[in-house]
């Protein structure tokens, strides 16, 4: 039987997924102008989705980053005490520096390759046809940029992690720090 997981890891585990499943969808979405048929039968609801759902794809890539690099970070934490301490300061400072996160690494993604390139384009009008291959273009523009903002937050999430665990005390208090002390004392003795 296996043990059950922690709850801050399924917490982790269900945000992540609610990020891929916002990113996608807001992706897909922005790639093939959705709003413009929403706006036919519901013209409020589909003016406010096209003025916000490249937000909602930026944020939700930024999210995951910082997401997949936290818990990547986690892992590297060896005191368990810290581990569980340090993910709730990191989720806590990735909060706060989400903001600001979101406007850097979405202005860093439209750096260098976006997917548009001309043998991309000659690829897919090679094997969809040239009707389908703007719009299958435009999912592999939206989804290059999506995946880039979560290459750029990821670093950022293990940073988090890192000053997190750095800053919370190990779980055997004053141990820790007396024992290079101890060391040092035994090898001068020798």
């Amino acid at each position: 039987m296996m043990p059950a997981r922690p709850r801050q890891s399924r917490l982790l585990g269900w945000l992540t997924l609610l990020c891929v499943a916002v990113g996608a969808f807001s992706a897909l979405s922005y790639a093939l102008s959705a709003p413009i048929a929403l706006r036919a039968s519901h013209p409020a609801l589909g003016a406010w989705w096209d003025a916000y759902q490249f937000y909602f794809m930026a944020g939700s890539a930024t999210a995951l980053g910082l997401l997949i690099g936290i818990r990547g970070g986690q892992r590297l934490v060896n005191d368990s005490y810290r581990r569980r301490r340090g993910l709730v300061l990191a989720l806590a400072l990735a909060v706060i520096a989400f903001l600001p996160l979101l406007h850097l690494c979405a202005a860093a993604a439209r750096l260098g390759w976006s997917g548009g390139g001309g043998p991309t384009w000659s690829r897919i009008v090679d094997w969809a046809g040239y009707g389908s291959a703007k719009q299958i273009d435009k999912v592999v523009i939206a989804s290059v940029y999506f995946l880039k903002i979560v290459g750029f937050a990821l670093p950022a999430g293990l940073a988090l992690m890192g000053a997190a665990a750095a800053l919370v005390p190990s779980s055997s208090g004053g141990a820790a720090q007396q024992e290079p002390a101890q060391l040092g004392r035994t090898g001068d003795a020798r």
